[in-house]
């Protein structure tokens, strides 16, 4: 492989899928009980459903929720449709691929179409290998980890986006419906590269399904997993990539 190095402050290009400005990986917590207690019983789920709730408590609640059932994921598989526009696009541009993830720090994020593109990230190192043009970018991760996947749905962080997002929720109608929120930024240092993210939380995993992201030059990014399978074993090697000897590597220096 051929090895180049250089340092940028604007991260991956706009074709990386996705871009590093995307990603928060998740953290567990296990409290070990003593051996000599009674257990308690266990507790019931947050439950944002209760319509004799207030809008601040229910949403409270909804965030709880999806924390509950992310800690519950030891992996997440999925089918990835993704629908792009932006002013260097002469037209939306809808590709297909697959979604993996094992937290706290494992997540493969392949588009097999219209470009084949696959982006890895394990541990302090994130891959993104673009196919069809012979290269490959390496950013070393490094103190950045916990904001890796800081926007991107189905293993993003609520709670760390509402303390810079203002959030407006839309809860259920009828049978069937998502959970909605529309995210604006609270602050300036945001808004540079965010103008808005949509989310859409299943209601009955009460996991993000669906999420949009509009970037601040007004390019929009719209991402919808489909056929979800939790739990199941991935091998480390979906994590890892392998790249062939005639791709050239760039190594990018986020510091």
């Amino acid at each position: 492989m051929k090895y180049r190095r250089f340092s940028t402050g604007n991260g991956m290009s706009r074709r990386a899928a996705p871009s590093l400005a995307l990603l928060t990986v998740l953290a567990f917590a296990a409290a070990p009980g003593l051996e000599s207690q009674v257990p308690d019983p266990p507790v019931p789920p947050p439950d944002p459903t209760d319509v004799s709730l207030g809008l601040r408590e229910r949403l409270d609640r909804l965030v709880e929720r999806v924390k509950y059932e992310q800690n519950l994921i030891e992996t997440l598989q999925a089918r990835l449709i993704q629908r792009m526009e932006g002013e260097l696009l002469l037209e939306p541009e809808e590709g297909s691929g697959w979604f993996r993830y094992r937290p706290p720090d494992a997540l493969r994020w392949e588009m097999v179409e219209p470009k084949p593109v696959i982006m890895t990230v394990h541990g302090d190192t994130a891959t993104t290998w673009y196919v069809d043009l012979g290269t490959a970018r390496v950013t070393e991760v490094g103190r950045l980890s916990e904001q890796v996947l800081e926007y991107m749905g189905p293993a993003g962080n609520l709670e760390t986006l509402m303390k810079y997002f203002a959030v407006r929720a839309e809860f259920p109608q009828a049978e069937g419906d998502p959970f909605y929120l529309h995210l604006t930024p609270d602050y300036r240092s945001v808004a540079r590269r965010v103008r808005a993210i949509d989310i859409w939380i299943d209601p009955a995993s009460f996991l993000p399904r669906r999420f949009r992201i509009v970037h601040a030059s007004g390019d929009e990014r719209l991402v919808t997993l489909e056929d979800v399978v939790l739990n199941e074993p991935i091998d480390d090697s979906e994590f890892t990539l392998a790249l062939p000897d005639d791709v050239e590597v760039t190594e990018i220096d986020l510091n």
